[in-house]
């Protein structure tokens, strides 16, 4: 095989997606070279132009030897065979091909490296001339060697004729942004810093640093999860830059494992560290705004450019995870199933530490962007989830919720014209007229906010239909399987139908259908009453048997986990007159809580205690619902019942809230001080209007 001499301008050009990316790469070289320190220098008359950059480090530099045998060699084993440097860092590049970078960055290359023995090596490379016509092998590279007056030693890279055109202010930006994020926040990469000096925007020249404000979180999760799926770290909510916390910092050290008891990462270790933030303008104006002089705008786009979890593997960030717009967690979905406990993409800068000797499956692709998507990469994102729902856990007591937190600045963030008003009229100056007409786009933004509110609180009240019907057709799956089997028996039965002894089979092969169509008969019958039809009828029924068939609609899983299920009744008959849906949507809820909480305590499949006990009131009855999970914890037990807090990984935390909302016209759902089986007792009390 004679490869073409385009392959390395392939290789430059099409597998690194931008500007951005070859820079990383190159400065990833120089780390590899054990610099201390590498510049990145734009030249030229105009910034918006420039005619060459300069990457320039104090790393140990290259012999003549390295650079032909190593340097110039397209995927060379140099590093693989080494795995680290002199200095003893982990190599960030083995497969050999990360220095064709420079293709994409510019036309010409000329390098000169300085190992330390008095000569320097310089190598010219004229990238356009590996075309479609040559081979590789017909290339020839310029070099020399000579005496070099310098004492130091270190690489410079020049890229001559630079290939984008044009450098904007937001593409100074986006490389400045994507090199304050190259190195991981973790400390574990000493004696290495990056410099940019880019003419004329000297905001973002000098040592590459993250804003202040990504440095000043208001909350903060640290630590590491083990192979056995335990995290060791601790939690702080800070006081300087939140509004929330007064006197002094709130630290809470935290030991625990998490997730199922019998479940350990595939992924293997990692270290994580989560800063987070809220974004409404009660939380930023106190310190970001009022103490540091910037505004609601400046502060949220900030956080938007950095915003994101980075992956970062022996001190260095995987790229694209982090990048902007790169939620590769999906933390907007799960943050608008449940956003007021939930933290959004656009709240966080996470970064999670792994290494390739502790997570060898967690593997690069070979376009060099992101790892493949296998079995270990998915487990590292669900057991980040269970970490990231510790600090949410965390953060939700503290940050408060009157009308302003629960109101238009956070679920309705994106339709908030407060800031973007103020700033035009500020830039406008007086206008009647012009004031006139914000006030007006106001009002009608201030309506609209307020009606969708309406409709939002009024399909509160109705989505716990939801749950019984998945719950329905779940169970309807299994005996609508069977019959279609038999179908297929009473077909082939058919086929063969040429005597008498072959019809007795048809008919017994029909009769044994009739069991299994009582039994869809007798589920649709149980969804018959939760039709917006007929949910709000009174009906007389007993509170015994509704108990009885809502358990019936979980025995699949009551089954499958092994739950033992407790009946404590009333001697007296509890026979009621009421809307029969408000007590099942109830029941539906607390037996669902009971089983999930059991499960995550013992592990899938191993038990747990669940218990009902129903007793007569003055006016009414009570039921109690209780189980041996691991009950509710101290500081969260006055928000189980707001919307919206959940401490299930994938919780809406609706469950507990719609069912306070359906009881209501009937009495009141508490949860006990002390749970009877050592987790969780919730009390549903029915006194009123429920004909007894």
């Amino acid at each position: 095989m004679r490869p073409r001499a385009r392959l390395l301008n392939l290789v430059g050009e099409e597998l690194i997606s931008d500007e951005p990316v070859a820079v990383v790469e190159l400065v990833k070289n120089a780390f590899d070279a054990d610099a201390s320190k590498v510049s990145i220098r734009f030249e030229g008359q105009a910034p918006e132009q420039p005619e060459r950059i300069v990457i320039e480090d104090d790393g140990h530099g290259m012999s003549l030897d390295v650079v032909l045998g190593a340097w110039l060699e397209p995927g060379t084993v140099h590093k693989k065979h080494l795995t680290s440097s002199p200095a003893g860092r982990t190599f960030q590049g083995a497969k050999g091909i990360g220095r064709f970078a420079a293709a994409r960055l510019a036309h010409n290359l000329l390098l000169q490296s300085r190992s330390g023995d008095g000569r320097e090596v310089t190598v010219m490379l004229e990238w356009d001339q590996f075309d479609d016509e040559r081979y590789l092998d017909e290339i020839e590279i310029d070099y020399e060697v000579a005496e070099s007056d310098k004492e130091t030693h270190g690489t410079t890279l020049s890229l001559e004729r630079v290939r984008k055109a044009t450098w904007t202010r937001e593409d100074y930006e986006s490389l400045h942004q994507r090199l304050s994020r190259l190195v991981s926040p973790f400390r574990d990469v000493p004696d290495f810093e990056i410099f940019l000096d880019i003419p004329e925007h000297f905001d973002l020249s000098g040592v590459v640093e993250p804003p202040d404000m990504v440095l000043q979180p208001m909350y903060v999760l640290k630590g590491q999860v083990n192979k056995e799926g335990v995290f060791v770290g601790g939690l702080r909510a800070s006081a300087a830059s939140n509004p929330h916390v007064r006197d002094e910092d709130i630290i809470k050290p935290l030991t625990l494992k998490l997730g199922d008891v019998d479940k350990k990462p595939t992924c293997g270790g990692f270290e994580v560290e989560i800063r987070a933030w809220d974004r409404d303008r009660e939380s930023l104006e106190p310190y970001f705004v009022n103490q540091l002089g910037n505004t609601i705008t400046k502060v949220r786009s900030t956080l938007n450019a950095f915003c994101g979890v980075s992956i970062y593997r022996d001190g260095f960030r995987v790229y694209p995870y982090g990048e902007t717009g790169n939620d590769w967690l999906y933390l907007d979905n799960r943050s608008r199933q449940n956003p007021t406990t939930r933290l959004a993409n656009n709240q966080i800068v996470g970064a999670i530490k792994i290494s390739r000797d502790d997570n060898p499956d967690l593997k690069d692709r070979s376009n060099r962007e992101g790892l493949v998507a296998n079995n270990a990469y998915r487990d590292l994102a669900a057991w980040f989830e269970l970490v990231l729902q510790k600090l949410e856990e965390f953060r939700y007591p503290i940050r408060p919720r009157d009308g302003s937190s629960g109101g238009p600045a956070q679920m309705f963030e994106d339709l908030d014209l407060t800031e973007f008003l103020r700033e035009l009229k500020q830039r406008v100056g007086d206008d009647p007229e012009l004031e006139k007409v914000i006030e007006e786009q106001r009002e009608i933004q201030k309506r609209g906010i307020e009606r969708i509110q309406e409709t939002f609180s009024r399909m509160l009240r109705s989505a716990g239909l939801g749950q019984m019907v998945d719950i329905v057709i779940h169970e309807i799956g299994t005996p609508l399987g069977k019959i279609s089997r038999q179908r297929l028996i009473i077909g082939k039965v058919v086929e063969k139908n040429v005597a008498p002894p072959a019809l007795e089979k048809v008919s017994a092969e029909v009769e044994r259908l009739a069991p299994w169509i009582d039994e869809i008969s007798a589920l649709r019958g149980r969804l018959e009453p939760q039709s917006p039809a007929k949910r709000g009828r009174a009906t007389s029924f007993s509170v015994k048997d509704e108990i009885e068939d809502t358990l019936s609609l979980y025995q699949s899983l009551i089954d499958k986990q092994g739950v033992e299920v407790v009946l404590d009744y009333c001697a007296d008959e509890v026979r009621v007159r009421m809307a029969r849906s408000s007590l099942t949507q109830v029941l539906a809820n607390l037996v669902d809580n009971a089983l999930g909480w059991i499960r995550y305590k013992y592990g899938s499949g191993k038990g747990g205690v669940l218990k009902i006990a129903l007793d007569t009131s003055k006016s009414g009855f009570v039921v109690r619902v209780s189980d041996d999970g691991v009950g509710v914890p101290e500081g969260n037990r006055g928000f189980v019942f707001e919307p919206y807090f959940s401490t299930k990984s994938a919780g809406m935390g609706l469950g507990l809230h719609i069912s306070r909302l359906v009881i209501e016209p009937y009495g009141r759902l508490l949860l006990s001080e002390v749970g009877e089986l050592g987790g969780a007792t919730f009390e549903a009390y029915f006194e009123k209007g429920v004909g007894r």
